[in-house]
């Protein structure tokens, strides 16, 4: 972003991906906080940078081209060594909302690509994700970025703004939304987030402490999670799935029950652990070697399973203990909802893995939705394992399935505790975003009339509605990973063109002229400049003249 983008005092905001064209993938903001100082009179800018993702399907961007694609930040962190960022653009932190890797990949990719990234603030189970994946990818801790645990109710102080950290509901526990403030503006950045009061692992959304927020001024923009929000009613809430899992534990008792969760929702698997042990069943983990590193993840950031819930036995599937439970007294959690070809449960319904301990009448639960669906009936309808056993899906049940993103009224839930000035849809595609819109003015909020595009800025004030002041597609880092000889990792990367990922063809032709009028601008400016130089310089030279008398 160039500094004559900056040139009034207020927050600025710019989305660098997860504002997408067809996709939700690679969330990435930034957000620069301009004043002047009361006692110097001078301007005083600080940036932070908010999320760093990847594209979840490099594949399809440029033809597969490249191993990783992750947002470009070397305006604000230090990318290229020949061209160093001025300390007034230095990005001061990072502040992460939780640990999905279209939320955090990118920390991996920058740190391998040499970058020094600045101090990274987030909740202790995303640094524990963090420190997973640095020692999963072999990178050495010395060049790992500094980290700060935060906590609901903190307030970090960076240069001139501050960041207030909020709980949010996800499907990953650690999740945060931000309040970011300054003395001319404020923002309240959702995160993925849904109007969720109960969990079974974390803490929840806590709508008291948004009512405090806006009690205190409220905010002047809040940019919302869209993904979900064309959908009617609310998301599924944990408290909803648990009842459903309860009564169909409780149903089969006497039978194991066989159920498969997606590995990265740590909150539903607490949340079927808690109705296992209301329905007196043991559980037994066996969901691979991902599962296994997500429970250690909860571990390390402090949330033990066992103690948790007291009750019962919780096994991972290779004890001796776990061999020989009575599986009519079990509960299996497993992977597998989409038909994943690492879940054990899968290989072992296509006769790769006879490990998979399953009694001949086990009910299973697949908490499946939409088109994911087709792809483990296909696994089902070609096994003979699955012959002849109770099968619930998502399809008879709605509620056994749960989304951790806001639907049409989480979304007004939670406006009406926030109480924004404007709203603006991020982690969304083109028509989310104006779905979201629609919503919103439908509700009485200001909107920005548009799906603000990544590149785009965005210039808040506590005066003015919030206006787009500069038209930019990004440019993105393309990342290619080759292995050596001994084994290490080479990384190359380069500058790639958006292709289209931002925005719709129509709409290129609109950023394409928006540029060529900025480019007039800055060209008018310089020669302004230049002016202003040769007449200054013409009223020396004369002054001169006039002194010594020639």
């Amino acid at each position: 972003m160039a500094s004559k983008d900056l040139e009034k005092n207020g927050l600025y905001w710019t989305p660098r991906g997860g504002n997408n064209a067809d996709t939700i993938w690679a969330s990435c903001h930034t957000f620069t906080s301009v004043t002047t100082d009361k006692v110097s009179g001078n301007t005083e800018k600080e940036t932070i940078i908010v999320d760093i993702g990847q594209i979840e399907a490099p594949q399809t961007f440029l033809g597969g081209t490249f191993d990783k694609i992750v947002p470009n930040l070397n305006d604000c962190v230090n990318v290229e060594k020949e061209k160093p960022v001025s300390k007034e653009n230095e990005a001061k932190a990072v502040f992460l909302t939780h640990g999905h890797s279209d939320h955090i990949e990118g920390i991996f990719e920058y740190t391998r690509m040499g970058v020094k990234l600045p101090p990274v603030y987030a909740s202790n189970y995303t640094i524990a994700q963090l420190t997973k994946g640095f020692v999963d990818r072999n990178i050495p801790q010395s060049e790992w970025p500094e980290t700060h645990p935060i906590k609901p109710g903190e307030k970090i102080e960076v240069g001139n703004m501050e960041v207030e950290v909020f709980a949010a509901s996800h499907s990953i526990p650690g999740s945060l939304s931000f309040k970011i403030s300054n003395t001319e503006a404020s923002i309240f950045h959702s995160g993925d987030t849904k109007a969720d009061e109960t969990s079974f692992l974390d803490q929840a959304v806590d709508l008291k402490a948004y009512d405090k927020m806006a009690k205190e001024g409220g905010v002047d923009l809040m940019t919302f999670d869209a993904t979900s929000t064309h959908l009617p009613g609310h998301a599924t809430y944990e408290e909803d799935v648990f009842n459903a899992f309860s009564n169909l534990f409780e149903k089969h008792t006497g039978q194991q029950v066989i159920t498969a969760i997606s590995v990265a929702h740590t909150q539903r698997l607490a949340t079927v652990i808690a109705a296992a042990e209301k329905a007196g069943k043991n559980v037994i983990l066996h969901g691979g070697s991902e599962m296994k590193k997500n429970v250690m993840g909860l571990g390390a950031a402090g949330y033990d399973l066992q103690k948790k819930f007291p009750n019962i036995k919780i096994m991972n599937a290779g004890q001796a203990d776990a061999k020989t439970a009575d599986l009519k007294d079990c509960v299996t959690i497993t992977t597998g909802i989409y038909a994943e070809k690492y879940s054990p449960f899968i290989q072992s319904l296509r006769g790769h893995n006879d490990t998979f301990r399953m009694n001949d009448d086990a009910v299973i639960i697949m908490p499946t939705h939409g088109d994911k669906n087709e792809r483990w009936e296909k696994v089902f309808e070609t096994s003979d394992k699955i012959k002849g056993k109770t099968i619930y899906t998502g399809k008879e049940i709605p509620s056994l399935f749960g989304s951790g993103h806001a639907q049409s009224e989480d979304f007004k839930k939670i406006a009406e505790h926030v109480r924004p000035r404007a709203i603006a849809p991020i982690h969304c595609s083109l028509k989310m975003a104006d779905d979201l819109n629609k919503l919103a003015l439908k509700n009485g909020y200001r909107i920005l009339g548009r799906q603000v595009h990544n590149g785009e800025t965005v210039h808040v004030t506590k005066n003015e509605p919030p206006q787009i002041v500069s038209h930019k597609l990004p440019i993105w880092y393309g990342i290619t990973h080759k292995e050596q000889a001994d084994g290490s990792l080479k990384t190359s990367f380069s500058k790639v063109s958006d292709s289209g990922y931002s925005a719709q063809n129509g709409e290129r032709a609109f950023f394409a002229e928006k540029q060529k009028e900025a480019q007039k601008k800055i060209a008018a400016y310089k020669s302004r400049q230049s002016h202003v130089q040769i007449a200054t310089a013409r009223k020396a030279i004369i002054s001169k003249r006039g002194k010594y008398g020639r």
